[in-house]
């Protein structure tokens, strides 16, 4: 049973369209807007690669990620070894992000994202239907596409999707490009799935 992924990230689902109004005055995110496949363009679904945030104990806040072979690479820890902290550790058991859960939450990804707000990193839209992220040196949008949450490359051409999140009973699905895993936003991905899946106030 799919859950509804967008309360616990605080957006709106007034609706199940995923378009973004034109009339949003936020140009350097109109590229957002989901495009359907044109002909002869092969479904963006074929070309994913499946992470699944599992292993729930008894949160994403305590987690495993499993890779598209279901093998371990990445651990979610909460409050250890230090209370107030989460941290995501790679396969080499290297700190790769870390989440303070301050009265405002911060967040690091290392090589990725520096040391910022949380509500900052992750910004809602006034009219709370999207998300813009910073990472990289680029700028992208978490949009509602249906029933899942997608990430999109911001800008005024037609946007390149990079990921899909969606939520199930026991664990949150990542589904990544591999163009998104080679440039480095796997880790990026993950982090604000713990963010956004946390059942925490991150705005």
């Amino acid at each position: 049973m799919a859950l509804n992924p967008y309360a616990q990230g605080g957006w709106t689902n007034q609706n199940s369209s995923s378009r973004i109004s034109g009339t949003v005055p936020q140009p350097s995110i109109f590229g957002a807007l989901p495009y359907p496949n044109g002909p002869g363009q092969p479904s963006q679904a074929s070309r994913l690669l499946t992470f699944r945030l599992t292993r729930y104990n008894p949160t994403i806040l305590q987690s495993t990620v499993v890779d598209p072979n279901m093998r371990p690479c990445f651990s979610v820890r909460t409050d250890n070894p230090t209370p107030g902290f989460t941290v995501i550790h790679n396969a080499a058991n290297q700190p790769r992000a870390i989440i303070e859960w301050a009265r405002h939450p911060v967040v690091e990804i290392r090589d990725a994202v520096p040391k910022s707000s949380a509500a900052q990193w992750l910004a809602l839209s006034a009219d709370k239907s999207y998300r813009t992220m910073k990472a990289l040196n680029k700028t992208f949008v978490w949009a509602k596409d249906g029933a899942d949450i997608c990430l999109y490359s911001a800008g005024l051409g037609e946007p390149e999707m990079y990921a899909r999140m969606a939520r199930e009973d026991d664990e949150v699905v990542l589904d990544l490009t591999a163009v998104a895993v080679q440039i480095g936003l796997l880790e990026v991905c993950i982090t604000a799935a713990v963010l956004l899946q946390s059942g925490r106030k991150i705005d």
